[in-house]
């Protein structure tokens, strides 16, 4: 049998509007101990909001596209647990689009999630340039990015402080006495997340007196070109730095297939968002961008643009945390 909405107001002990306005968001009027009171009673009830009846009277769908570059990346379902946890609390349900590092796949996924009435999207965008997106802006949608920046920046954002960490990581490592360095991305030029990681590691190092080589590899994060650079640079105690979690899975997995010793042939450091480094042998020096903390600051700036309220066009950078550990 289905809960309604007056059974759960006589359960709280509140109107009916009032549950209106919890599921809807409008806490203005309403103390703390009622909204504890209403998210209990409507877990123990187990009701579920007739958004589509609600978004007549409303005019909002109550859902939210999120479209990720790359559903499988362990960074994007942290990244939604985030956004989640802000949007259910606003009665809000997300839509989860992939957009699979490819710009047609993306423009599809947007065009869908318009089409399905969204009341707002969350982007990690594909694409460099703003020019790609002003559809979105034309529509009056509600926008607002993760992880990467546009060019002119034309949506609010919420990012790592991807230059300034890859930096320090740099600093560290050749302050652990490398001075061979490769950095394994995918291809730098189509995100500015991966070019500002690797500007920054690659800035940082050479100031600090060692070289640093680019190996690029594909959506299937084959590393086989450790092999060759590893080879020329053996004798000059080189270490790696893999730009974001999956390559740094790929890269031990290599290593440690070709019987390659961590650290005492090769240093290994990267980006870990789900903090597995520390349960590898030997326990691998990271960086944790925190994406959880990031979804939840990229959902609270779309939840207060939804509402009306004014949302600079501004990069906001969640700071990454340093790890150092036995990889290097």
């Amino acid at each position: 049998m289905t809960t309604t909405i007056n059974e759960v107001a006589a359960a709280a002990g509140v109107s009916k509007s009032t549950i209106s306005r919890y599921l809807t968001g409008q806490f203005d009027r309403m103390s703390p101990a009622t909204r504890q009171r209403i998210a209990a009673v409507i877990a123990a009830l187990g009701y579920v909001p007739n958004h589509n009846a609600s978004a007549l009277r409303s005019k909002r769908s109550h859902q939210i596209g999120v479209v990720v570059g790359d559903v499988s990346n362990v960074y994007s379902t942290f990244l939604i647990k985030g956004i989640a946890a802000v949007t259910h609390d606003h009665g809000d349900q997300i839509l989860i689009a992939d957009g699979g590092e490819d710009p047609a796949t993306e423009a599809q996924a947007l065009a869908s999630l318009v089409a399905s009435n969204v009341d707002g999207i969350i982007l990690q965008p594909a694409r460099g340039q703003a020019s790609a997106y002003e559809a979105l802006r034309t529509a009056g949608l509600p926008v607002v990015l993760v992880d990467r920046v546009l060019t002119p920046l034309s949506f609010p954002c919420v990012t790592s402080n991807d230059q300034t960490a890859s930096a320090a990581l740099a600093e560290a490592v050749v302050a652990k006495g490398y001075r061979r360095l490769l950095v394994i991305s995918q291809p730098v030029k189509d995100a500015s997340v991966r070019a500002e990681r690797y500007e920054g590691f690659k800035v940082a190092a050479q100031a600090a007196g060692a070289s640093v080589s680019l190996l690029e590899v594909g959506k299937d994060s084959t590393v086989a070109g450790i092999k060759p650079w590893l080879a020329a640079n053996a004798e000059h105690h080189p270490a790696i730095f893999a730009a974001n979690g999956n390559l740094l899975m790929a890269s031990l997995r290599w290593l440690q297939a070709h019987a390659v010793a961590v650290p005492v042939a090769v240093g290994l450091c990267g980006y870990d968002d789900w903090n597995w480094g520390e349960l590898a042998n030997p326990a691998l020096s990271v960086l944790d961008q925190h994406p959880e903390q990031i979804g939840r600051a990229v959902a609270e700036r779309l939840v207060a643009l939804m509402s009306g309220e004014a949302v600079s066009v501004a990069r906001t950078e969640i700071p990454a945390t340093l790890h150092l550990r036995a990889s290097l």
